[in-house]
This record gives C-alpha cells, sequence and structure tokens, in this order.
C-alpha cells in the first residue's frame, strides 16, 4: 500500500465560492432598501450555492494517510490463503455418576488442523514456505525498549515449521485446498485404543473427535515428537533448526507445536535456506542476524527472542485472539483479531465447553470470492469446522 500525496485546492476556486456568497458588487443604499426582500432571498440561495461548491472543493483534497484495504467484487486475491483455522479441540466427559462423583467435562485438543486454499487461476507451490506463529501475546500490553519495538518493523516470530521441497515439488492447484494437521491421524480411534479396553459407554464426546487421516500434511515431526500419535504416510514439516544431541538424537529448535488460541499465526516465504538460518541466526557485533533478542520494559512481560520476518515474506496472516482479552495488535499487517470463544478457554465455564467444542474461525465468503481485508475481524468467522464428522442425516458432530 502506497501513500496518497495531499493535492492541493487552487485559492481561485475558494474565491469564486467566497464571491458567490457575498456578491460581486455593492448596489446602492436606495436600491437596497428597494429590493430589501428580494436580496435577502438572493443571498440566501447563494450562500447554499457557495457551500456546495467548497463541499465539492473539499472532497478532491485527498487526506494524507495511509488507505484501508476493502475487498469489492472486482478486487481478487492474488496469493495463498489462510482458509480455516481450527484450535479449539472437542468435549469429552466420563460418566462417573454411579460412583457417587460429579461428571466433569475435559478437552482434547490434538486434532487442531489448517486449511490452505489457492484462490488464484495459477498453480502456487508450497515448496520454501513455512508456517510460523507470532511471538508476541495479543492479551498482553507490552512496552519494548525503543530499539527492539519490531511491530512495525517486521512479523515477529517464535516458531517456524517449513514444508519440504526442493522448488515445484509441492503443487497447489487453482481452487485447491490442502490441510495441515496436528497429528494427522484418527483421533476418535486413537482415543479409544488408549483407553484400554475400558467400557466406551461411558464416554461422551469421542464421536466428535476428528479423521485426519486424509490431511496433506503433519506440523508435528516424527523424528522428534514421541507422542506416538504421529503419521508416518503423511509428510511432516521440518523445524527451521535441528541438532544432534550425544546420543544422536534429533533436537529441534523453534518448532512449531500447537496453535495457541492467543497469538498470530502466518504462512511465509522463507527469507533464507535452513542452512543459512543456522549459520547466521544469531546477532553479532559485526553482523545483525535474524534471532533477536527483544528487551522489555514494561514489569509484567519478560524480554523475549523474536526471529525477523520482513513484511514483504508474509503471504497471509491471522491473529487469534478470545475477544474480550485483547490488548494490542502484534503485528501491523492485522488489523484486527478473532477466537472462538470470548474468554480464554481456561475461564469458561465447565458447562459450556460442549457449547464452543467443535467450532473454528473460516474465512468469509461475499458471494464471489473470500474476503481478504488485512483483518482478522472482518475476514474470519466463526463456525462448526468443515471437517467435522457427520451424523446418519448428514449434520456435523460437535
Amino acid at each position: 500500500m502506497r501513500w496518497k500525496h495531499r493535492k492541493t485546492c487552487k485559492p481561485t476556486a475558494w474565491e469564486a465560492a467566497r464571491d458567490l456568497a457575498t456578491g460581486s458588487s455593492k448596489p446602492s443604499m436606495q436600491a437596497a432598501n428597494a429590493e430589501h426582500q428580494h436580496n435577502i432571498k438572493r443571498q440566501h440561495n447563494m450562500k447554499q450555492l457557495a457551500t456546495l461548491v467548497l463541499l465539492a472543493l473539499l472532497a478532491g483534497c485527498v487526506r494524507n494517510e495511509l488507505p484501508t484495504k476493502q475487498s469489492n467484487a472486482k478486487s481478487k486475491v492474488d496469493h495463498l490463503i489462510i482458509k480455516e483455522v481450527f484450535y479449539i479441540g472437542h468435549y469429552w466427559v466420563r460418566d462417573v455418576s454411579k460412583w457417587g462423583f460429579k461428571n466433569t467435562n475435559n478437552n482434547y485438543n490434538d486434532d487442531q488442523y489448517i486449511e490452505i486454499y489457492n484462490p488464484t487461476d495459477q498453480v502456487q507451490y508450497l515448496d520454501n514456505m513455512a508456517l510460523c506463529a507470532h511471538a508476541i501475546d495479543p492479551t498482553k500490553v507490552i512496552t519494548f525498549a525503543p530499539k527492539d519495538d519490531f511491530v512495525n518493523r517486521y512479523y515477529g516470530v517464535n516458531a517456524i515449521s517449513y514444508f519440504p521441497g526442493s522448488g515445484h515439488d509441492l503443487p497447489i492447484q487453482p481452487k485447491q485446498s490442502i490441510i495441515v494437521a496436528k497429528y494427522a491421524t484418527d483421533h476418535k480411534a486413537m482415543f479409544e485404543k488408549e483407553l484400554e479396553g475400558e467400557d466406551l459407554s461411558l464416554y461422551k464426546g469421542l464421536d466428535a473427535f476428528l479423521d485426519l487421516r486424509k490431511a496433506n500434511f503433519e506440523w508435528t515431526n516424527a523424528n522428534y515428537d514421541h507422542s506416538g500419535k504421529n503419521n508416518p504416510d503423511v509428510p511432516d514439516l521440518q523445524a527451521i533448526m535441528t541438532r544432534k544431541d550425544k546420543s544422536g538424537n534429533t533436537i529441534p529448535s523453534y518448532e512449531m507445536q500447537e496453535i495457541s488460541e492467543h497469538g498470530g499465526l502466518a504462512l511465509v516465504r522463507l527469507p533464507w535456506t535452513p542452512e543459512d538460518f543456522a549459520k547466521n541466526y544469531k546477532d553479532t557485533k559485526d553482523k545483525r542476524g535474524y534471532l533477536h533478542y527483544i528487551t522489555v520494559t514494561s514489569s509484567a512481560f519478560a524480554d523475549f527472542e523474536a526471529i525477523e520476518i520482513p513484511f514483504e515474506y508474509v503471504v497471509d496472516c491471522i491473529t487469534i485472539c478470545p475477544r474480550s482479552q485483547f490488548q494490542m495488535r502484534p503485528s501491523k499487517l492485522d488489523k484486527g483479531y478473532n477466537a472462538v470463544t470470548d474468554v480464554p478457554f481456561v475461564s469458561l465455564k465447565n458447562s459450556d465447553y460442549p457449547t464452543y467444542s467443535g467450532l473454528a474461525l473460516t474465512r468469509r465468503w461475499d458471494g464471489r470470492k473470500f474476503v481478504d481485508d488485512d483483518n482478522t475481524k472482518s475476514d474470519f468467522k466463526v463456525q462448526v469446522a468443515s471437517l467435522s464428522r457427520k451424523d446418519d442425516k448428514g449434520n456435523p458432530i460437535k
């Protein structure tokens, strides 16, 4: 977006309007007395005309401010978009009432996923792209040391997991979606298996757990995720940096682990190769690296580190924040925020778990295209996750 320069209003136009309001000649006193009523009406009409002229002139003077991006029927989205984010998970409960205990709702969110969509007419590629988590929690007010305030300078992240590929290995066809899951597995079947023969009739809510075996990618990686939930048949994203410990185990650094309910999420093009990052990520006295130590002057928040992603490398982003908890914008790239809940999940009443279970942030459709106004609040709406299981009548189970 470019700044619009202020136009200069010509003085002659202002003078013309003034003359219209006041008249260009002074009638004699006798003529004024003779036509007193006529002149009053005439001047009133001329002043109204002058006002209209002035308003028209002022409308031509453009204010010197950054324009707001606003979708319309003719605008097109020319890049990949984050179409849906499912992070809240599903509720479940074990009936223990027959033993004299009170039933308590629980939450399961290992079936998180992100949908990336190609709205263009051209094949797009995920090679050299990555999913990132922003370093700023939008529910906190942070005061930076002046030199470290990056909100308007770059997109600062604390986690990067990139798509494997060497250039044109990972195409997304026009109007095609791909799913990136935390774990690309049948979560209902896996959860039931972990119950090891318990009476499944005691459990409620498991039927809603997602089956993500058809996901295209997992952001967790089997080389260093030891949960046993990773699907070996689905390609994994790679942590931006890894190392080997003394036993030969792979140790990741700055990898994406989960979708937070209070943070930014972005699809980016990598501004460097993983090899370059590993070699040059540290700041030194002689050279600025890619990972920066951020000094915070507000006492309620500790210093932290952020990896610098230049704004021009951010393909799309979203800010997730419970609607009643928002305190600050993590980045100038996003003018809004949104969430499935109004309050943090930990603050929900236990009885409200089923209400929010299975809901996702989904990109709005205006009838012709997906909305992309760089504003999470207006770009996304809350609705049942598109990958929800269906009952016998085809209705989503949440």
